[in-house]
This record gives structure tokens, sequence and C-alpha cells, in this order.
């Protein structure tokens, strides 16, 4: 679910686009992967989706400028089947590297009907909706993960030693024109872009820079017990996983997929001895499905309505005046923000203003 945004301003989606896109040219990224950059990170904002939004810019920025990740990289494709590559990332900025290998599986897809892109050597790319949702765009089914920093004890466990690796599945309802760029908010698919533990590890520090504690069953401490201390995991401690015993065991077939078939390090070993991230370390995968040569196309997005709509007709249990089908609140989140603006939290607001006064651009969202 979304998390509550405590507003301090609403922006304009693209003047938050257009400030993005600013700063990492300015860190050294060419236009056209600042802009790729840019369009990812302000997605997940207008979606609802803030623990991957531009409350990160500040951090990715820093990496880039510090030369932790690479703002110019030679991505290319290394080896992989007719129907799937394996691109190298060479260390780019992780919405740079999604966006590369995305429209690798998009491309495939159109040639082969299944496309797969397994990304390696890659950073954070945010949130995976974003990712699933571009196939949509040409009127296909998307699939897209990341392997994670370890940070989900096993079950029965108290060590963090498997990573938040959060799948998404995009489904197209309507058809588009592919050449046609629309604005997010009107493509509406039916998705699922979910974390595999009680929330996204960003939540956690959503709440630690409100200077607030966690609500109870969110983290673990160092021996396993329930804690409300937002930076429980630098102690020692892990997040809660999602549907106990399956739930967690969802997140490590996903990284051993991800990260095996990539060439990509596991969870438990893209981390240095002082906990931090080794960069460059990142798996992704993304799959891409053409539904025209499969099935009639008009048919397929008529059903995809039809179900969704079943759905939401369906009477509400007590405590509940709507029923929602998946992807109900995150489209809404996106037709709300599309037409009115991006709510921002003082805390991200004033690291954007960091970021415009280090990189050296004109502080503009407020």
């Amino acid at each position: 679910m979304a998390e509550a945004v405590r507003v301090a301003a609403v922006v304009p989606w693209q003047r938050c686009v257009e400030f993005a896109a600013r700063a990492y040219e300015a860190a050294g990224m060419p236009p056209d992967l600042a802009r790729d950059a840019a369009e990812a990170i302000v997605d997940a904002d207008g979606h609802g989706t803030v623990t991957h939004g531009l409350k990160n810019l500040r951090n990715y920025v820093t990496e880039i400028t510090s030369g932790r990740i690479n703002p110019k990289p030679n991505m290319r494709v290394v080896g992989g089947p007719k129907s799937a590559v394996i691109v190298d990332a060479d260390n780019a900025q992780g919405h740079v590297a999604a966006a590369f290998g995305m429209r690798k599986a998009i491309e495939i897809a159109g040639e082969c009907s299944v496309g797969s892109a397994f990304v390696r050597h890659s950073n954070h790319y945010g949130h995976s909706g974003y990712w699933s949702s571009m196939a949509v765009r040409h009127n296909m089914i998307g699939f897209a993960v990341t392997n994670a920093s370890a940070g989900i004890a096993p079950f029965g466990g108290k060590q963090g030693l498997i990573g938040n690796n959060p799948p998404s599945w995009a489904i197209p309802t309507r058809v588009v024109d592919p050449s046609k760029k629309l604005p997010a908010s009107e493509y509406q698919p039916v998705f699922l872009d979910m974390a595999l533990s009680v929330v996204a590890a960003n939540r956690l520090d959503i709440y630690r820079r409100r200077n607030e504690p966690l609500p109870v069953g969110w983290a673990l401490d160092k021996d396993g017990e329930p804690t409300t201390d937002p930076i429980a995991r630098a102690h020692g401690g892990s997040i809660t996983g999602v549907a106990g015993y399956k739930g967690i065991g969802m997140a490590v077939a996903l990284s051993m997929i991800t990260s095996f078939l990539g060439g990509s390090p596991p969870d438990s070993r893209r981390l240095q001895p002082d906990g931090k991230r080794i960069p460059g370390t990142t798996g992704h995968w993304f799959q891409a499905y053409d539904v025209a040569q499969f099935t009639d196309l008009e048919e397929f997005t008529r059903q995809a309505r039809e179900t969704r709509a079943r759905l939401q007709a369906s009477p509400p249990k007590a405590g509940f005046e709507h029923v929602y089908a998946p992807g109900d609140l995150e489209n809404a989140k996106a037709i709300e923000h599309q037409r009115n603006g991006v709510p921002l939290e003082q805390f991200t607001l004033d690291d954007l203003a960091w970021v415009a006064e280090h990189v050296g651009i004109k502080y503009d969202l407020t």
C-alpha cells in the first residue's frame, strides 16, 4: 500500500521530471539517460509509491558525483539465447540500466512473442511497477524484479540474509499506439507491485526521517524480536517477511533466478563488511509478452477490463467502501497527481534543495 504523505508542497508532475532530469545531467549523465532516470523516479511519487520516489534523488546524485555509480555507462548485451539477453550495465544508475533492459525484453518479444532480459552490474532501480508497466505501452504484458541487499531473515531465522526482491506484473486493459507516448495516468493497467516484506525498507527510512517509531510488526531486532526502531537493520536486525515461509521463499526463488542466470552476486554477498552496498552488484530480470502473438488483442484487453470491473462491483466487506482490483489504488493516485500535482514532504523538499545547490541548478519546486 502507498505510504501516506504529509504534504508540504504539491508540484506539477512534469516540473518534477524536469528538475530531476536537470539534476542528473548536472551530475554528469547524458540527456537521454537523465530523462529515463527522471521519468522513472517521479513515476513512483506519481503513483503514490513515495518510498521509491524523489526522496531518493539526493542519494542517487551523491552516488554519481562521488564516483560510486557510472553516469556514462557502456551498457551492452553480453550473452543469452535467442529469446533472452544478458545485459552488462557497466555500473549504471539503476533506472538507466532498467530502462535499457526492459526495452530489450520488449524488442525481443516483438520478434519471438516472449522476451527476457537479465541485467547485471546495475544499482537500485526504484519501484518495480514502472518497469513492468513499460510493456503496457507496447500492448504487452510486463514483468520485472530486482535482487536487493539482504535485509529479511529466512523463515525461522533472525539474521537478514535475503533481499526484499520485489516482483511486479502489468496487464494492458486498452489497445494503444506504441508510437504515441501518453501520460502515465492514461494507461490504467491491472498491475501488482509488491515488496516481499511487510513493508518496503525505504518506508522504514521515511519513519527515520520523520523521527517516529515504526508500527509494531514491521521490523525485528538482532535477536529476532519485534522492534519499533526505524534503524533496526543498521543494528543487526531485519525486516519482517510477508506471508511467512512461502512469502520469504518467493524472495529466495526470485533472487536465485535473477542473480544466477544474469551473473549477479546473491543478496547476502552484495554488502561490504560495514553493511554498505557494493556498487554495481544489483541484478534485474525483465520479461515482456506480446499479447497479439498469442490471441486477439482487442478481446484480451476487453476481458481484462471486464475482470477488473467484476472485482470492483462485488460487495465490500465491513469497513470497506469499495472492492479493489490490483493497481486500482496506484492508478487512482496517478490520475489525481497528473491532474493536481505530486505531493512532497518537507524532508524531500529539503533534500531536493540540497541537490540543486550541490550540482548547481535552479531550485524551482516551491
